[in-house]
């Protein structure tokens, strides 16, 4: 596996927590660059692969390139310092994971590109999603210039497949959309149609939402147990005997330091608990909106983003001590919490802990 750094003032301009969050998006995208994941996805989006074993799919797959943005922190060994395409000026786009693919009985080579991305919410990006998307497409095909193919030798142009896994997917919105370009007849009749089969997308929508059941759709399932809060062991012993991983050296690795470090959504949420606290204050107050409510929803908040916290190291397995120790909190501060938390268990409940705690 090729790793590039990608050229920003990242580590020195981000405070603790930020790097933190970079790292953790780092090790993401590292477990999706693992051969075994990246065969599971290219069968269920790439059309000449559908028919294929995971097992024959595997060797298929070419070396990929994965961008980080802390890989000191990795301690990666073969790190490439290489700017083509690194940098969003003149052109240029950083992409997450690229690598070859080539079909062997038909002598093809296909050219991947897997995004991974927290939110498709147009509030939050800014843009929609599919716009971003298309201009990766078009970066694929243009950059093949004088790569794959020289002068006007346009059939030498190679597929191109840009997938991007969202995670912010409401409980029974688990979804995987293909996108692309298609030929419509307005006038008269041909025998010959245009081809478009070199441009392709996916969106592969996963769900943040940890009470939702396990999706029927296996690839989906996999996706979302590999970034859950599942503990590290049960992890591994599903990915082993549900998905039929080979847990290799690099991949355990993986799984066990993105484990270490906080929750990969701790900024969902974060965002989440806000959320409903502002919807459950806004059907309360009215013009009078007075600082003493402001003071409540701020209380809540803290409390609620404590009680999540809380509430996955005790899946981790961690007593009150350890809990205290990583959060940074008195044991005093921290027992109340651990306490409500067990007796809400195994559902953990967080609405009714908080409840609990207020009484």
């Amino acid at each position: 596996m090729i790793y590039r750094k990608v050229n920003t003032n990242l580590s020195e301009t981000l405070d603790e927590i930020g790097l933190q969050k970079a790292k953790r998006d780092d090790y993401a995208k590292c477990i999706l660059a693992d051969p075994q994941v990246l065969a599971r996805i290219v069968k269920n989006v790439v059309t000449e692969f559908e028919q294929m074993s995971v097992e024959e799919i595997v060797p298929c797959i070419g070396e990929p390139t994965v961008t980080l943005s802390v890989p000191e922190l990795l301690s990666v060994k073969n790190l490439s310092v290489g700017t083509e395409d690194i940098e969003e000026e003149n052109g240029k786009i950083v992409y997450d994971i690229r690598f070859p693919l080539y079909h062997k009985e038909k002598t093809m080579k296909f050219l991947i590109n897997i995004e991974a991305q927290k939110s498709t919410k147009v509030s939050k990006l800014k843009y929609h999603i599919e716009n971003r998307m298309t201009y990766y497409i078009s970066r694929m095909i243009s950059s093949q210039k004088n790569v794959e193919f020289i002068n006007s030798s346009y059939d030498d142009l190679k597929p191109v497949y840009s997938i991007w896994i969202c995670m912010d997917t409401g409980k029974e919105e688990d979804s995987i959309i293909k996108l692309g370009l298609e030929a419509n007849m307005i006038y008269g009749e041909s025998i010959w149609k245009p081809d478009f089969s070199l441009i392709n997308g996916a969106i592969i929508r996963i769900r943040e939402n940890a009470d939702a059941e396990v999706s029927k759709n296996k690839l989906i399932a996999m996706l979302e147990l590999l970034f859950s809060q599942t503990p590290r062991e049960t992890k591994k012993k599903k990915l082993e005997e549900d998905y039929d991983f080979v847990m290799s050296t690099e991949m355990e690795g993986c799984v066990d330091d993105m484990c270490n470090i906080s929750d990969l959504f701790e900024e969902q949420v974060t965002e989440r608990v806000t959320e409903r606290v502002t919807e459950e204050v806004t059907e309360r107050v009215t013009e009078e909106v007075t600082e003493r409510v402001t003071e409540e929803v701020t209380e809540r908040v803290t409390e609620q983003t404590l009680i999540s916290k809380v509430v996955k190291k005790i899946k981790r397995g961690k007593n009150v001590a350890e809990i205290a120790d990583e959060l940074e909190e008195t044991v005093e501060t921290i027992t109340p919490v651990y306490e409500a938390a067990l007796k809400a268990a195994p559902d953990y409940d967080e609405a009714a802990i908080y409840e609990t705690l207020k009484k």
